[in-house]
Protein backbone atom coordinates (compact mmCIF):
# COMPACT_ATOMS: atom_id res chain seq x y z
CA UNK A 1 0.00 0.00 0.00
CA UNK A 2 1.64 3.43 -1.44
CA UNK A 3 0.42 5.99 1.50
CA UNK A 4 1.26 9.92 0.91
CA UNK A 5 3.50 10.98 3.88
CA UNK A 6 1.79 12.35 7.25
CA UNK A 7 4.25 14.54 8.88
CA UNK A 8 3.56 14.21 12.80
CA UNK A 9 4.57 16.93 15.24
CA UNK A 10 6.00 16.51 17.59
CA UNK A 11 6.90 18.57 21.17
CA UNK A 12 9.81 19.89 21.66
CA UNK A 13 9.52 18.85 24.97
CA UNK A 14 9.15 15.04 24.22
CA UNK A 15 12.03 12.78 23.75
CA UNK A 16 14.05 13.62 20.84
CA UNK A 17 15.54 12.21 18.39
CA UNK A 18 14.73 8.58 19.44
CA UNK A 19 11.16 9.08 20.38
CA UNK A 20 9.33 5.95 22.26
CA UNK A 21 7.02 5.93 19.51
CA UNK A 22 8.61 6.57 16.16
CA UNK A 23 9.19 2.84 15.94
CA UNK A 24 5.99 1.85 16.04
CA UNK A 25 4.38 4.35 13.45
CA UNK A 26 3.44 3.40 10.30
CA UNK A 27 6.37 4.03 7.65
CA UNK A 28 5.06 6.64 5.76
CA UNK A 29 4.63 8.85 9.05
CA UNK A 30 7.21 11.33 9.56
CA UNK A 31 8.45 12.96 12.88
CA UNK A 32 9.57 16.51 13.24
CA UNK A 33 10.12 18.99 15.86
CA UNK A 34 7.99 21.34 16.85
CA UNK A 35 6.76 23.94 19.65
CA UNK A 36 3.13 22.91 20.47
CA UNK A 37 1.20 25.40 22.60
CA UNK A 38 -0.61 22.64 23.93
CA UNK A 39 -0.13 18.73 23.61
CA UNK A 40 2.44 16.60 22.36
CA UNK A 41 1.36 15.36 19.05
CA UNK A 42 -0.29 16.71 15.95
CA UNK A 43 -0.63 16.55 12.14
CA UNK A 44 1.10 19.47 10.26
CA UNK A 45 -0.97 21.82 9.10
CA UNK A 46 -3.62 21.17 11.93
CA UNK A 47 -2.04 22.03 14.94
CA UNK A 48 -5.60 23.00 16.53
CA UNK A 49 -7.21 20.03 15.05
CA UNK A 50 -6.94 16.97 17.12
CA UNK A 51 -3.83 16.82 19.59
CA UNK A 52 -2.52 14.13 21.61
CA UNK A 53 -1.11 14.33 25.00
CA UNK A 54 1.34 11.55 26.02
CA UNK A 55 1.59 10.36 29.48
CA UNK A 56 3.79 7.72 30.78
CA UNK A 57 2.96 6.42 34.13
CA UNK A 58 5.04 8.24 36.32
CA UNK A 59 4.01 11.34 34.46
CA UNK A 60 1.10 10.67 34.91
CA UNK A 61 0.75 10.04 38.66
CA UNK A 62 2.52 13.15 39.29
CA UNK A 63 -0.50 14.84 37.52
CA UNK A 64 -3.02 12.91 40.24
CA UNK A 65 -0.42 14.84 42.74
CA UNK A 66 1.71 17.70 43.01
CA UNK A 67 1.20 18.29 39.35
CA UNK A 68 -2.09 18.42 39.70
CA UNK A 69 -2.90 22.33 39.24
CA UNK A 70 -0.24 22.31 36.32
CA UNK A 71 -2.24 19.29 34.58
CA UNK A 72 -5.64 21.30 34.67
CA UNK A 73 -4.57 24.16 33.14
CA UNK A 74 -3.18 22.56 30.48
CA UNK A 75 -6.61 20.54 29.96
CA UNK A 76 -8.35 23.79 30.20
CA UNK A 77 -5.88 24.96 27.62
CA UNK A 78 -7.17 21.92 25.25
CA UNK A 79 -11.07 23.53 25.10
CA UNK A 80 -9.88 25.44 22.23
CA UNK A 81 -8.52 22.25 19.72
CA UNK A 82 -10.88 20.83 17.71
CA UNK A 83 -10.01 17.33 19.73
CA UNK A 84 -7.94 16.09 22.98
CA UNK A 85 -7.14 13.45 24.36
CA UNK A 86 -4.50 11.87 27.08
CA UNK A 87 -2.71 8.82 26.12
CA UNK A 88 -1.25 6.68 29.03
CA UNK A 89 1.66 4.42 28.12
CA UNK A 90 1.72 1.62 31.43
CA UNK A 91 -0.32 -0.52 33.41
CA UNK A 92 -1.41 2.57 35.95
CA UNK A 93 -3.00 0.76 38.77
CA UNK A 94 0.21 -1.51 39.18
CA UNK A 95 2.44 1.25 39.40
CA UNK A 96 0.16 3.69 41.62
CA UNK A 97 3.29 4.41 43.92
CA UNK A 98 1.58 5.11 47.02
CA UNK A 99 -2.10 7.35 45.26
CA UNK A 100 -4.50 5.28 46.39
CA UNK A 101 -6.36 3.88 43.09
CA UNK A 102 -9.84 5.38 43.89
CA UNK A 103 -7.84 8.69 44.00
CA UNK A 104 -6.65 7.84 40.78
CA UNK A 105 -10.10 6.74 39.23
CA UNK A 106 -11.80 10.21 40.76
CA UNK A 107 -9.30 12.15 39.05
CA UNK A 108 -9.75 10.53 35.42
CA UNK A 109 -13.69 10.21 35.69
CA UNK A 110 -13.57 14.09 36.46
CA UNK A 111 -10.70 14.68 33.94
CA UNK A 112 -12.64 12.69 31.22
CA UNK A 113 -16.09 14.21 31.85
CA UNK A 114 -14.90 18.13 32.42
CA UNK A 115 -12.19 17.40 29.40
CA UNK A 116 -11.44 14.75 27.41
CA UNK A 117 -10.81 11.38 27.49
CA UNK A 118 -8.22 9.55 28.87
CA UNK A 119 -7.02 6.73 27.04
CA UNK A 120 -4.75 3.52 29.23
CA UNK A 121 -3.67 2.62 26.02
CA UNK A 122 -1.10 -0.06 27.59
CA UNK A 123 2.76 0.25 26.45
CA UNK A 124 4.24 2.36 23.47
CA UNK A 125 2.89 0.35 20.66
CA UNK A 126 -0.88 0.81 21.90
CA UNK A 127 -0.08 4.17 22.76
CA UNK A 128 1.87 4.88 19.58
CA UNK A 129 -1.34 3.00 17.33
CA UNK A 130 -3.99 5.26 19.19
CA UNK A 131 -2.62 8.07 18.26
CA UNK A 132 -1.70 8.13 15.02
CA UNK A 133 -5.42 6.64 14.49
CA UNK A 134 -6.94 9.42 16.40
CA UNK A 135 -5.03 12.14 14.65
CA UNK A 136 -5.48 10.84 11.04
CA UNK A 137 -9.27 10.06 11.90
CA UNK A 138 -10.24 13.90 11.44
CA UNK A 139 -8.54 13.49 7.83
CA UNK A 140 -10.83 10.22 6.85
CA UNK A 141 -13.76 12.34 8.57
CA UNK A 142 -13.20 15.05 6.43
CA UNK A 143 -12.72 13.52 3.39
CA UNK A 144 -16.38 11.51 4.17
CA UNK A 145 -17.78 14.90 4.37
CA UNK A 146 -16.68 16.05 1.21
CA UNK A 147 -17.18 12.89 -0.45
CA UNK A 148 -21.13 13.43 0.91
CA UNK A 149 -21.54 17.15 -0.04
CA UNK A 150 -20.27 16.18 -3.54
CA UNK A 151 -22.73 13.63 -4.13
CA UNK A 152 -25.53 15.82 -2.39
CA UNK A 153 -24.31 18.82 -4.45
CA UNK A 154 -24.01 16.13 -7.89
CA UNK A 155 -28.00 14.82 -7.00
CA UNK A 156 -29.54 18.28 -6.59
CA UNK A 157 -27.92 19.61 -9.30
CA UNK A 158 -29.03 16.79 -11.66
CA UNK A 159 -32.88 17.54 -9.84
CA UNK A 160 -32.28 21.09 -10.62
CA UNK A 161 -31.63 20.16 -14.55
CA UNK A 162 -34.72 18.09 -14.34
CA UNK A 163 -36.82 20.13 -13.44
CA UNK A 164 -35.56 22.98 -15.72
CA UNK A 165 -36.29 20.72 -18.41
CA UNK A 166 -39.45 19.55 -17.49
CA UNK A 167 -40.75 23.29 -17.38
CA UNK A 168 -38.69 23.82 -20.54
CA UNK A 169 -41.00 20.65 -21.97
CA UNK A 170 -43.93 22.00 -20.57
CA UNK A 171 -43.85 25.77 -21.96
CA UNK A 172 -43.22 23.85 -25.95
Amino acid sequence: MNEAPVILLCDSREPWPDHPWRRWLPSYFHLERATLETGDFALDGLPDGAVIERKTVGDFLSCVGGERVRFERELARSRHLGAFAVVIEGDLLKQCRGIHPSAIMGSVAAWSRRYCPIIFAGGEHGAASFAWRYLTGQITEAERVIVKTSKARASSASGEASTYQANLQAKA
